[in-house]
């Protein structure tokens, strides 16, 4: 193992499994968005664009499936 600093350290608290989803769903299409933006600027497109695209994608079709209501703990 290399002994240099990690450059992403990624710790999720959450109550529930279902946040812990939540909160690492929106770290992937954070992270897949900035590797993509990333990958175009130095012109390495390609298969990794494609994938990428394809995932963000989904993952943005299906948000409402794996998003908290923020106005559903109103009443709590």
């Amino acid at each position: 193992m290399e002994d240099r600093p990690y450059k992403y350290d990624i710790n999720i608290k959450c109550d529930t499994i279902d946040e812990v989803i939540e909160e690492a769903l929106h770290l992937v299409y954070i992270y897949l968005l900035r590797a993509l933006i990333e990958h175009r600027r130095q012109g390495r497109n390609g298969e990794y664009e494609r994938f990428a695209i394809e995932l963000l994608a989904m993952l943005q079709k299906h948000r409402v499936l794996y998003t908290t209501d923020p106005t559903d703990d109103i009443d709590e």
